[in-house]
C-alpha cells in the first residue's frame, strides 16, 4: 500500500468510498468491507452526511468504536443540494453547522479530521464561506477542510481570500477523476466536475492533493475484460462506452499483464501513480472481493509515461 501525508496525516492513497453503508450494504457487510480494506492496508476513509441519509456515518462509527482503530484518516462532507431543491444554496453558516453537529452525533467523535464541501454555490461570495469554515476550525469541530466538485477558478479566489486575511482554505479537492473519460453525449451529471488537464496544471501547481471519485468508472474497464459490451448496464453502456475508453482498456489490459495485477487495481494505480499530482483513488463496492480486487496492485507505481499515456497528462 502507497501512503501519503498530503492531507496533513498519514493515509493510504486509496480511499474506500462509503456511500451505500447501511443502505443497500447492510451494517455486518459494511463492517466486512472495511475490515477487509483495513487489513489490506486501508487507512482513509470517505463518507457523507448525505450518504443513505445519514446511516454511512453511524456505520463507520459503529465500526471506528469497537475496532478501537486510531489510525484511520476519515472524512465526511456537508453542505449538499439535493436535487429537488437546486438552486438553492445549503452553504450558510446555519445548514453547514446543522449538517456538521449531525455528522459529528452519527459518527461518536469530537472533531472531524477532514470535511468537504459537497457543492459549490456559485452565487455566494466566497469570503462568506471561507469565513464559516474557519469558524468550525477555531471552534474545534473540524481540523482542515476541502472543496468538492468545486471548479479550480472558484478554489482559487477562495484561497486567495484565505491568504489575504490569515485564514486557512481549501486544503484538497475532490472530483470526478477516472482513467475513463465520460462518452461524448454521454448521460453523466454534468453539474458535477471533472479532471481535465488545466485543471490537473492547477493542482500541480499549488501542490494540491486530489481525491478522485467514480475512479472506477461504474467498473467499466472490469466489466469490458470479463464480460464484454453485454456486461454493461444501460446507464454505464451510455455513459462509458465510446471509441477512446476502447482505446484505452487495451493499453490497460497491457499494464495489467505487465504488472501482473487486476484490470481494477491497474486503473487505481494509474491515478495513484500520477507524478505531479498527489491523487487519490476513492473504491467501492458492494462485496468484500471487489475491494481485494481493486486493492491488489495498491503497492504497484507506473512509469509516468505509462500513466501519460492513458491520461494524456500525469
Amino acid at each position: 500500500m502507497k501512503y501519503s501525508e498530503s492531507f496533513g496525516k498519514i493515509s493510504s492513497k486509496i480511499l474506500l468510498g462509503t456511500a451505500y453503508f447501511g443502505e443497500t450494504i447492510s451494517e455486518k457487510d459494511s463492517f466486512d468491507i472495511m475490515d477487509k480494506y483495513y487489513s489490506l492496508g486501508g487507512r482513509h476513509i470517505d463518507t457523507a452526511r448525505l450518504y443513505a441519509e445519514g446511516e454511512s456515518e453511524k456505520v463507520i462509527g459503529k465500526w471506528l468504536r469497537e475496532r478501537g482503530y486510531e489510525d484511520i484518516f476519515l472524512s465526511t462532507k456537508g453542505g449538499f443540494q439535493r436535487t429537488s431543491d437546486l438552486p438553492v444554496s445549503r452553504l450558510s453558516e446555519g445548514e453547514l453547522r446543522s449538517d456538521l453537529g449531525k455528522s459529528i452525533d452519527a459518527l461518536k467523535i469530537p472533531q472531524i479530521e477532514f470535511y468537504w464541501l459537497h457543492r459549490d454555490d456559485e452565487r455566494l461570495p466566497v469570503s462568506e464561506i471561507i469565513t464559516t469554515m474557519n469558524k468550525f476550525v477555531a471552534e474545534g469541530k473540524i481540523k482542515k477542510f476541502g472543496a468538492s466538485n468545486w471548479k479550480i477558478n472558484r478554489i482559487e479566489e477562495a484561497n486567495r481570500y484565505a491568504e489575504e486575511n490569515g485564514l486557512m482554505g481549501f486544503c484538497a479537492s475532490q472530483i470526478r477523476f477516472s482513467p475513463a473519460i465520460i462518452a461524448p453525449g454521454g448521460n453523466a451529471d454534468r453539474t458535477l466536475v471533472d479532471m481535465d488537464r488545466k485543471s490537473f496544471c492547477y493542482y500541480a501547481e499549488k501542490s494540491m492533493p486530489v481525491a478522485a471519485y467514480a475512479s472506477q468508472g461504474k467498473g467499466f474497464f472490469s466489466k469490458m475484460t470479463s464480460l464484454g459490451e453485454g456486461g454493461l448496464s444501460e446507464k454505464s453502456r451510455e455513459r462509458y462506452l465510446c471509441d477512446e475508453n476502447l482505446r484505452r482498456l487495451e493499453k490497460i489490459k497491457a499494464l495489467s499483464g505487465k504488472y501482473n495485477i487486476s484490470i481494477a487495481s491497474c486503473v487505481c494505480a494509474i491515478l495513484s501513480s500520477a507524478a505531479s499530482v498527489d491523487v487519490f483513488p476513492i473504491i467501492g463496492g458492494s462485496r468484500v472481493s471487489q475491494i481485494e480486487d481493486s486493492m491488489l496492485g495498491a503497492d504497484v507505481t507506473l512509469e509516468e509515461s505509462e500513466v501519460k499515456d492513458i491520461l494524456g497528462f500525469c
